[in-house]
């Protein structure tokens, strides 16, 4: 008998193909500002620490990961009951859909955010509403409560503070979403060690409040996936439902043990880094034809006159910038994450060199055509 063909793509759900990949540019040549990483190594003694320690790689690990529940408790002054851990936040805010989520519900966003939530909802059948930011940058706060008057929405997610703007939207004005939306409202909250403010003194009054927080930003752990959520008891024992046994390994669960051990270590690096983007964000201003939008994490969002042309010319002098492609209100953007002092002097340097060359350019064109 001859083998049927099969062609794997017409069994594919028809969510997945409509999807396109997260996908982020690997040049390890370059000096990386593109992915609002911490730019600097671990703080003297980790990596020692954490290679000596005798892991058991053979076993699996906690998958309760208490040890790492305990050291995240005494963080955040939340009940170990209330925290679960995940793979990185992309797996979190998956297990989140997958809990409140799916066929015939609704998660109510605020683009421009963050990718992965839409994503997400793709893949757990989850509906996307779109409620666009205010000029781009402000919560439309009224209209994201009317949508969530819909019974099909379940979730609300905020990005604060927002990736890609920088923007913190005001305390105020998400526990109104809170208060009133009758909704689970998902509080993104990455790069609050940065802007230092979290709502996390909240979670004892709303039942309805996750908080989202990663230890790839400003603990500097990218590569090893870790995150968690927090939340009410009862509420986080829902979403523990759905996780996957053993979704944290053993390695990245001691790695944040220790990392919570080194918090002023830490602490200095993220001063850092917040007077390094200060510094950035005020060298752009003063570059002509350049729009800078106001931040508080760890990452700016600017406006040149011709984002493409800038992101080409920037890679030619070895410096990766995430090109937004165009964003809702705003247009075109590039994203600039702040990087080690030396690494932040030799781009502003690449900036105004960029400007002259174009400035140039340009009068040039026009002498010709006059």
């Amino acid at each position: 008998m001859e083998p049927v063909l099969c062609k794997p793509e017409n069994f594919v759900r028809s969510e997945v193909l409509q999807l396109v990949p997260y996908e982020v540019k690997h040049m390890p040549e370059c000096i990386k500002l593109d992915a609002n990483e911490n730019p600097f190594p671990w703080p003297v003694g980790m990596r020692e620490e954490l290679f000596s320690s005798k892991l058991m790689f053979n076993r699996y690990p906690d998958g309760m990961a208490q040890d790492l529940k305990k050291a995240i408790a005494t963080y955040t002054k939340i009940p170990m009951e209330g925290i679960l851990v995940g793979n990185g936040s992309d797996e979190l805010i998956q297990l989140i859909l997958l809990t409140f989520g799916g066929l015939g519900k609704a998660v109510i966003i605020h683009p421009p955010t963050f990718g992965m939530y839409q994503i997400s909802a793709h893949l757990t059948d989850t509906t996307v509403v779109e409620v666009p930011l205010l000029n781009g940058l402000d919560l439309n706060t009224a209209q994201m409560l009317k949508a969530a008057l819909s019974p099909e929405a379940h979730v609300v997610i905020i990005c604060n503070p927002n990736n890609p703007t920088g923007t913190q939207f005001p305390r105020e004005e998400v526990l109104q979403l809170l208060r009133e939306s009758g909704k689970i409202v998902v509080v993104d909250e990455a790069y609050a060690e940065f802007s230092e403010e979290s709502l996390i003194s909240e979670i004892e009054n709303y039942p309805n409040l996750v908080i989202l927080r990663t230890f790839s930003k400003s603990f500097g752990m990218a590569g090893l996936r870790l995150g968690y959520l927090l939340g009410q008891a009862e509420t986080i024992a829902l979403i523990n439902r759905v996780r996957p046994p053993f979704n944290v390994n053993l390695f990245s669960q001691k790695a944040g043990i220790l990392a919570l051990g080194y918090l002023s270590q830490y602490q200095e690096q993220i001063q850092c880094l917040k007077a390094e983007t200060q510094k950035l964000y005020e060298g752009l201003t003063q570059v002509p034809d350049v729009v800078v939008y106001p931040t508080k994490a760890n990452f700016i969002l600017f406006k040149p006159d011709d984002p493409d042309r800038w992101a080409t010319e920037l890679l030619k002098r070895g410096f990766l910038v995430r090109n937004m492609g165009a964003l809702p209100i705003l247009g075109k953007c590039l994203r600039l994450s702040a990087g080690l002092p030396e690494d932040n002097e030799g781009f502003m340097r690449a900036i105004r060199e960029i400007s002259i060359d174009l400035t140039v350019t340009k009068g040039s064109a026009g002498v010709t055509s006059a």
